[in-house]
């Protein structure tokens, strides 16, 4: 419950730092991503819901995306799908389960647990890939668009 409490604290502070577009400038320096998008297979059989994310070896800009139904992703810097900043990056991969759950019933419910436990996600592909730095998977990305980045997983 904790991982998934963090999560969307990060989620959140991200949406506040990019805003909603309502007329917001975008910096002048801000590097231009270029359209990079792929595919995502464990064991040759494409992954669904799986986060692609991309970090940057050097100071930068990450970027990440989530593979449909196909194992297809897009990645997003800026904004969704938007691209990654040309650079060298390592890769991380993940798939959690997801966890049902809901509000706490109030302290007058017979229901309530006063030591409720943590609920942790469980990982549906395997966790070295979700570790950027124990991956093994990296790319390079350059000022031509790339439609084939292929991100091969194995059990």
């Amino acid at each position: 419950m904790k991982l998934l409490g963090n999560l969307l604290c990060c989620l959140s502070a991200l949406g506040l730092l990019t805003g909603c577009g309502g007329g917001a400038k975008i910096p002048k320096d801000r590097p231009v991503p270029t359209k990079v998008s792929g595919i995502v297979t464990l064991d040759g059989v494409p992954v669904e819901g799986a986060t692609v994310t991309l970090h940057p070896t050097a100071k930068g800009y990450g970027a990440f995306g989530i593979s449909d139904s196909s194992g297809k992703f897009a990645l997003g810097t800026f904004g969704k799908g938007d691209g990654a900043v040309p650079g060298d990056y390592k890769i991380s991969v993940k798939k959690l389960e997801v966890v049902a759950g809901g509000a706490q019933p109030g302290q007058d419910d017979p229901g309530y647990d006063p030591n409720p436990k943590a609920v942790v996600p469980k990982h549906l592909l395997p966790e070295t890939y979700a570790d950027f730095t124990k991956s093994g998977l990296s790319t390079k990305v350059g000022t031509e668009a790339m439609s084939d980045l292929k991100i091969e997983l194995k059990k």
